[in-house]
């Protein structure tokens, strides 16, 4: 059995995956899985920059000009990102 000390009540605790104290996860797999959780919940709540807003507002514009304008802009990044993927599938496969 392993004893482990949990880091918020200071229990020490036999085999179990949460404090019988507190009920914080003290198993080193819940202290991840709790810590995933946090992150992806602050990922969720984080606003967007300013470049996010302002492609999301020229994508879904009522005037025809800014969408032509958006989707020129995209076709262009996807073209570039299309010959940087090229080269580097390029010089990954120079060694075999």
């Amino acid at each position: 059995m392993i004893e482990r000390k949990c880091l918020a009540c200071g229990t020490w605790n036999k085999g179990e995956s949460h404090c019988t104290h507190c009920g914080n996860p003290i198993s080193p797999e819940e202290v991840q899985k709790a810590d995933w959780k946090k992150k992806e919940l602050e990922e969720a709540n984080k606003p967007k920059d300013k470049f996010d807003l302002f492609a999301e507002r020229l994508k879904n514009s009522d005037s025809m000009f800014a969408r032509i304008i958006y989707q020129i802009g995209y076709s262009i990044a996807m073209v570039f990102a299309a010959i940087g993927g090229f080269f580097a599938w390029m010089v990954a496969m120079a060694n075999g």
